[in-house]
């Protein structure tokens, strides 16, 4: 009667103890498949070079990112260069699209948006225990073909939730509330073609969806450098 017990209570608490994989093990594996702890927190700063498509239009990018401090986004489209920065706690940006070739302040919105995202692509989950962010784990669920476990994490931005893959446990897609110019909308970013660099597993295509825009953006990442040189210079806003 004992056995029969204990085999009872061991299939009833199979389905439990499966389940109750913790937020903190899935991003320790997540954090270790991107490289390790300590190779990502060696990244200070980084470049590289941008390939956007959206609607059959082509553009080309390039950023350069000093790691929470400084973000500089510049893209060519139809031969003419857009220009977003975050500086510390005060961001800028010339957009001639906008029939604007003067630099302007960024919105409040749009400088939050941006400040969380200067960091490492493919690095959130980091920087999300890095920073004490609340998580919470939502479940184990599809997300296409894969099977995946979904975080939420609340970002002083806005609310994410991560779809973790649970085979390679490297960041599959994401899903969040963004407001800008004070409208709230839902963004995905499916991330996908991990590529080995330097000791480190990074995204380097990302699709994007958001209801704002005319359709799904696409965006390829190439020349990705680490640590080089930056001069500050390069974040100031032209008078």
């Amino acid at each position: 009667m004992k056995k029969q017990l204990i085999t009872f209570v061991a299939l009833v608490a199979l389905p439990v103890l499966t389940f109750a994989q913790t937020a903190d093990e899935i991003i320790e594996k997540n954090i270790a498949a991107t490289g390790g702890a300590d190779k990502i927190a060696a990244v200070k700063t980084f470049q590289f070079d941008q390939s956007i498509s959206i609607m059959g239009m082509d553009m080309t990018g390039k950023s350069t990112v000093v790691v929470d401090k400084s973000i500089r986004n510049d893209v060519t489209v139809m031969g003419q260069q857009m220009t977003t920065v975050v500086d510390g706690d005060k961001g800028w940006t010339i957009n001639p699209m906008q029939g604007g070739t003067s630099p302007q302040p960024l919105p409040d919105d749009q400088l939050k948006t941006q400040k969380g995202n200067m960091h490492l692509f493919g690095t959130d989950l980091f920087v999300a225990k890095d920073k004490k962010y609340p998580i919470e784990f939502v479940g184990k669920e599809k997300l296409g073909d894969k099977d995946v476990f979904n975080l939420k994490v609340t970002r002083p931005e806005g609310v994410a939730n991560y779809f973790i893959d649970a085979t390679t446990y490297q960041i599959a897609g994401m899903n969040a509330k963004v407001t800008l110019q004070g409208q709230t909308s839902d963004i995905k970013i499916k991330y996908g073609n991990y590529k080995p660099m330097e000791g480190l597993n990074l995204p380097t295509s990302l699709d994007l969806e958001n209801p704002s825009m005319p359709g799904p953006l696409t965006i390829t990442v190439s020349n990705v450098v680490f640590n080089p040189k930056v001069d500050p210079a390069i974040f100031a806003m032209p008078k």
